[in-house]
C-alpha cells in the first residue's frame, strides 16, 4: 500500500504534462492567432490557415441559427425579459435621474443593447439568407452584436462578483438578483447556446475600455461635487457612488479596487468567457480547396476589419 501515493502522484504528473501540451499546442496558439488577427476575425484559429484550407465562421448560421422561428422567438423572449427588468429597475428607483450613475445599471444597458441587436441580426440575416457581400448595414449590425456580447457578458460577471463581495448588505429583490448574476444566464443562453458566438482575445480591449470609462466617471463624480441623492444626510460622510470606491475619504482602497479590477479580475473573467465560448462546437463553413478559401475570404473580408 506504500506504492499507492507514488502511483497517484505519477498519474497526476502525467495528466499535468498532458494538460500543458494541450495548452501549448492548442489554446495558446489560437490565442496568439487571435491577438494578431482582426478583432472580428471569422477564421476559426484552432483549425485554419486560411490560404491552405481552413474553416470559417458561418455568420448567418451563428447569428441567425435554424430553426429560425424557434430561435427568433427565444431571442424575442430574452430581449423582452431584459427590457422588463430594466423598466422595473428604473420605475422602482427613488432617483431615476441618478440611475445610470451605477456600474450595475450601465452594464444592464449594454446587456439590453446586446439582446436588441442579437434579435435584429437574427431577423436581418434570416431575410438575407446568405453571407455573400455582407457589408454595410449588415456587417455593422453583426459586428455591433458581437462587440456588445464581448462587453456585456464579462461585465455582468464582474459586476456580480464586485456586488456580492463588496457591496451586498443583506437586502435582495428580484431585480437586484437579476442585475447581479441572473443576467449572466440569459447572456449565456443567447450568446453561447443559441448563437455560439466565439469571443476573440482582441475583443478584451472593448471590455477593458468599458471598465476604464466607468472608473474615470467614478473619479470625476467623486471630485466634481455632483453628489449622490441616494445617500442619507447625517449618516453617510461622503457622496461616493459605491462605498468601496470612496475616492475622497479612502483613495488608497479605491485605487486598489480599481487597479485590481482592471489588471487582475477583468483579464481572468474575460479569459474564462473566451474559453467557455469554445466549449460548444462552432457553426463553421467547411472550406476544402484553396480557391474556395479565397472566395469565402473575399466574402467575409469586411467582417474582419476592426
Amino acid at each position: 500500500w506504500y506504492t499507492t501515493p507514488i502511483l497517484d502522484f505519477n498519474f497526476f504528473i502525467l495528466h499535468l504534462n498532458l494538460l500543458r501540451t494541450m495548452v501549448s499546442c492548442g489554446c495558446c496558439s489560437s490565442m496568439r492567432h487571435e491577438l494578431y488577427s482582426p478583432m472580428f476575425d471569422t477564421v476559426e484559429p484552432s483549425s485554419v490557415k486560411i490560404k491552405t484550407g481552413s474553416q470559417v465562421l458561418d455568420i448567418v448560421a451563428t447569428f441567425s441559427p435554424r430553426p429560425r422561428w424557434f430561435y427568433i422567438l427565444a431571442k424575442m423572449f430574452l430581449a423582452a425579459w431584459a427590457i422588463a427588468i430594466m423598466h422595473s429597475s428604473i420605475a422602482t428607483y427613488e432617483n431615476p435621474s441618478f440611475w445610470l450613475a451605477y456600474l450595475t445599471n450601465q452594464g444592464w444597458v449594454f446587456t439590453v443593447a446586446y439582446f436588441f441587436c442579437s434579435l435584429l441580426s437574427a431577423l436581418y440575416l434570416a431575410k438575407r439568407g446568405t453571407m455573400d457581400n455582407l457589408q454595410g448595414c449588415g456587417g455593422l449590425l453583426v459586428k455591433s452584436t458581437w462587440a456588445l456580447f464581448a462587453i456585456a457578458l464579462p461585465a455582468e460577471i464582474v459586476i456580480a462578483i464586485l456586488f456580492w463581495v463588496l457591496e451586498f448588505k443583506g437586502n435582495l429583490t428580484y431585480v437586484s438578483v437579476m442585475t447581479h448574476g441572473g443576467g449572466i444566464f440569459l447572456l449565456v443562453f443567447d450568446g453561447f447556446i443559441f448563437s455560439r458566438i466565439p469571443l476573440r482575445m482582441k475583443q478584451f480591449l472593448l471590455f477593458e475600455t468599458f471598465s476604464s470609462f466607468y472608473i474615470l466617471w467614478n473619479i470625476i463624480h467623486a471630485f466634481s461635487g455632483i453628489g449622490n441623492p441616494n445617500t442619507e444626510e447625517g449618516v453617510d460622510d461622503d457622496d461616493a457612488i459605491y462605498g468601496s470606491m470612496n475616492w475622497n475619504d479612502d483613495p488608497g482602497s479605491a485605487g486598489i479596487v480599481a487597479v485590481s479590477t482592471l489588471v487582475v479580475l477583468n483579464p481572468i473573467v474575460f479569459l474564462v468567457c473566451r474559453c467557455a465560448s469554445r466549449i460548444l462546437p462552432k457553426r463553421l463553413l467547411n472550406i476544402i480547396s484553396s480557391d474556395e478559401v479565397d472566395d469565402t475570404y473575399d466574402n467575409v473580408e469586411s467582417m474582419e476589419t476592426v
